[in-house]
């Protein structure tokens, strides 16, 4: 029998999974930092004229080492979380074998498994409102 919790777990599952790639993407896309600094120095012959010199450098290699370690991190947690997801989907479709009305089904999937809101899923089913699916859906969920 096809709960309405492990629907809305598999929603949170989804926007957990959406916010760690922006947070990945967003690691990713920062630029290693350059460096510049001055220091002085003098000719090596007389009369030693003092002068400015312009060094410049990468930022400090440890961190750019750890946050390639976090990213290693990010990503393999990221995998597991799809795999957590994906599993979550093939019992959701399992379950929806037992539901003996299609267009139920068709919601469920439309709403959890891609994400659709209830708008789309108005366009996409061709209903009149957009909360006839969503009234639908919960009628089917108060009889079980």
């Amino acid at each position: 029998m096809i709960k309405k919790i492990d629907l809305i777990n598999l929603e949170k599952q989804k926007e957990e999974r959406d916010s760690l790639i922006k947070r990945i993407k967003k690691l990713e896309s920062k630029p290693r930092k350059v460096i510049i600094d001055g220091v002085k120095g003098s000719s090596t012959e007389f009369p030693y004229t003092q002068h400015t010199c312009r060094i410049e450098g990468l930022e400090d290699g440890i961190v750019y080492r750890n946050r390639k370690k976090l990213l290693k991190k990010l990503r393999k947690i990221l995998r597991f979380k799809e795999y957590k997801i994906e599993k979550e989907i093939i019992h959701i479709e399992y379950e929806l074998n037992y539901v003996e009305d299609s267009e139920i089904r068709e919601i469920i999937r439309l709403k959890y498994e891609e994400g659709f809101n209830w708008i789309q899923i108005m366009h996409k089913m061709n209903y009149k409102s957009d909360s006839y699916a969503r009234m639908k859906l919960e009628r089917f969920f108060k009889k079980k």
